[in-house]
This record gives C-alpha cells, sequence and structure tokens, in this order.
C-alpha cells in the first residue's frame, strides 16, 4: 500500500506541483485548500505524513496543528509546515504546536521529497517500536490470562461431561452440551495463546522458503475441507529461490493464519492464490490473494492489533502472531484491499548472506 500524503495550502499551482512531484516518488496524494477542510480530508484520507502552510484562509496551519496533536488518533501523523515567513519566531512556534520539520518558501520539490522519505522511515521505525512495546506486553498479559483460565475451565468442562452423560431428561442434557461446547471453543483459544507463547522467539536457519508456503498450503485445503466451502488453492511458486534464514514450523504457522483468514473473507466459493517471487528490491516475496469480502482502509491498519479480530473462536490472535513472526524475521507484511473485491497479503524476506 502507498503512503499517503495530504498536501494543504490555498494556492493552486503549490498544490499541483507538490502533487506532481510526490506522486512520481511513488505516494499517493489528497489535497485540502485551508485548515477545516485538512482536518475534514483527514479523517477520511488517514494519511501517513502531511504537508501544510502556514497562511490560509478559514483556519491557518498553526490552528490546524493544534487540532492534529490535540487528538490521539492523528497526533503521530509527521507534520511538514510550509511558509514564506523566516522569522525564526514562526518557527519555534510551529515546533511548539507540534510540527515535526519546516520548510521556507521558495522551496525546492526535491527537497520536500527529500524530508517526506526521511520522515516516513522516521514514523514507520517508530511505529515497529510501539508494535514490538505492544507486542511485548501482550505476551505478559495472555501468559496470565491462561494460567488463571486454565484450572477453573478444567473443572467446568469435566463436571459439564459427567452431568451429560449421567442426566436423563433431555432438556438437562442440552443444557449439559451447551457448556461442554462453550468450554471447548475456550481451550481453543487457550490452545492459540499457547501458539502464541511458543513463538515469541524464532530460531533461524538457512532454507528454501518454497517448503513452508506447500506445506501452509496442504494444511489449509484440510481447513477448507473442514469448512465445507467451495475454494480452489492455486500455487505459483519460483523455482529454486535464493535461500533465507527462517524459522519453519514459525513460518509456515504465519502463512496459515493469513491463508485461513483469506478462507474466512470468502463466502462460499472463491479462489485463493499463492506465490513466491523476486521483487524489485531484491527480496522474496509471498504473496496471497483472495477473491473474499475485503477490507476497509481502517480496518486494514488494525488487523494485527490484538484480540481486533471479531471471531472468538481464533481468539483475535492469528495475524497478531503473524505479525510478531515476520517482525522476529527482519521480513516486512503488507496488505492491500478493497471492500467487495478481494485482499492480498504480501510478506517479504531478504535473502540470507552468504
Amino acid at each position: 500500500m502507498k503512503p499517503r500524503i495530504l498536501a494543504v495550502d490555498d494556492d493552486e499551482r503549490n498544490l499541483a506541483l507538490l502533487t506532481a512531484k510526490l506522486e512520481r516518488e511513488g505516494y499517493e496524494l489528497d489535497t485540502a485548500r485551508n485548515g477545516v477542510e485538512a482536518l475534514q480530508k483527514v479523517a477520511v484520507f488517514l494519511p501517513d505524513l502531511i504537508i501544510m502552510d502556514v497562511m490560509m484562509p478559514q483556519m491557518d496551519g498553526y490552528e490546524a496543528l493544534r487540532h492534529l496533536k490535540s487528538r490521539e488518533e492523528t497526533r503521530y501523523i509527521p507534520v511538514i509546515m510550509l511558509t514564506g515567513r523566516a522569522e525564526i519566531e514562526d518557527k519555534v512556534l510551529g515546533f511548539e504546536v507540534g510540527a515535526e520539520d519546516y520548510i521556507n518558501k521558495p522551496y525546492s520539490l526535491q527537497e520536500v521529497a527529500a524530508r517526506v522519505k526521511s520522515l516516513l522511515r522516521m514514523r514507520s521505525l517508530q511505529t515497529k517500536l510501539r508494535e514490538t512495546e505492544k507486542v511485548a506486553a501482550l505476551g505478559e498479559m495472555v501468559d496470565g490470562i491462561a494460567h488463571e483460565i486454565r484450572n477453573p475451565l478444567t473443572a467446568i468442562g469435566g463436571m459439564a461431561r459427567r452431568l451429560y452423560e449421567g442426566e436423563a431428561d433431555p432438556q438437562h442434557k442440552e443444557y449439559a452440551q451447551w457448556i461442554i461446547r462453550s468450554v471447548e471453543r475456550l481451550e481453543r483459544m487457550l490452545q492459540r495463546i499457547d501458539e502464541y507463547k511458543r513463538i515469541l522467539v524464532s530460531t533461524l536457519s538457512k532454507g528454501d522458503i518454497n517448503m513452508a508456503v506447500e506445506a501452509a498450503v496442504k494444511d489449509v485445503k484440510d481447513f477448507i475441507d473442514g469448512h465445507g466451502k467451495q475454494i480452489s488453492v492455486k500455487m505459483s511458486l519460483m523455482p529454486e529461490p535464493p535461500p533465507v534464514n527462517y524459522d519453519y514450523g514459525n513460518m509456515k504457522t504465519a502463512l496459515l493464519n493469513i491463508l485461513q483468514n483469506s478462507v474466512e473473507a470468502i463466502m462460499g466459493e472463491g479462489a485463493i492464490t499463492v506465490e513466491t517471487l523476486p521483487m524489485a528490491d531484491e527480496t522474496i516475496a509471498i504473496r496471497v490473494t483472495d477473491t473474499g469480502i475485503g477490507m476497509e482502509k481502517e480496518e486494514i491498519r488494525k488487523i494485527f492489533n490484538p484480540f481486533q479480530s471479531t471471531k472468538f473462536e481464533g481468539a483475535g490472535l492469528g495475524l497478531t502472531i503473524t505479525y510478531r513472526i515476520i517482525q522476529d524475521h527482519g521480513g516486512e507484511i503488507e496488505v492491500e484491499s478493497t471492500k467487495g473485491s478481494g485482499t492480498a497479503v504480501t510478506v517479504r524476506l531478504h535473502p540470507a548472506k552468504q
């Protein structure tokens, strides 16, 4: 998914030049003409970075910046302020309000592009750090949850089974069976928590990534059969890919989680395509594409958050586990999706050094 940039300026010529330059650099652009329009666009466009002029009608850049930095959902979006006023006081005010960078007019479009690239790289590192801290805290939390739940759950399940076996009343027997099924669902949740604890450390060794892909595809075909769906799974693997350093078991788990998500996103009939292919940046990509229901942009941003899933049986940990595994391998995971048109998940891994 391309990084999104919101350019805010009341000068149409400046907007046109910024848009043309940054789109050539590979970014997705949207524009606004004043601070009020910018705040409205931010809520819909969800930019990764904002370039904003200071002097604008209705609401100037400083006031818009104050609004952005006062809200939890927008305070971490980096903002580059553009100004024709070179006074130190103006710059100080901008930094005090929360601007990450300041560029004087007239400016070089090449300089703007360089600053944008630098800030986006910094934001990516900050995001990864926050996610790492979040996942580490989750590890401690789920360990406590599993310990507290397991013992009473065993007792409840055992007593419910004894009641079911000794009960003659059909309605009471049905109640006992309902308790047993609920206990089994909780036990499956605990299994996912144990799985999460096991993958906290990956042991890497050099190998052929196609092996983990093929194993995950084999398992997901069994998963599809168990769900009674008409889903075809096609593989297109690059022959003799460069070896990568990876943990076979953990990587298989990560890919299987992605594939299972694709299966659950397909209502009835559909198709899943799994590929391994070389990328221009010399990484090896594993791409899973499905014809499922797709997602909105806001959903994509949240799918790796723990317990984000609404599927109770999966405990909402599947893609959190996947994210952590890919992190441990020094890789990256990207999601592209359109509501109603399917989803593509791409995992990028670096070849092993000789």
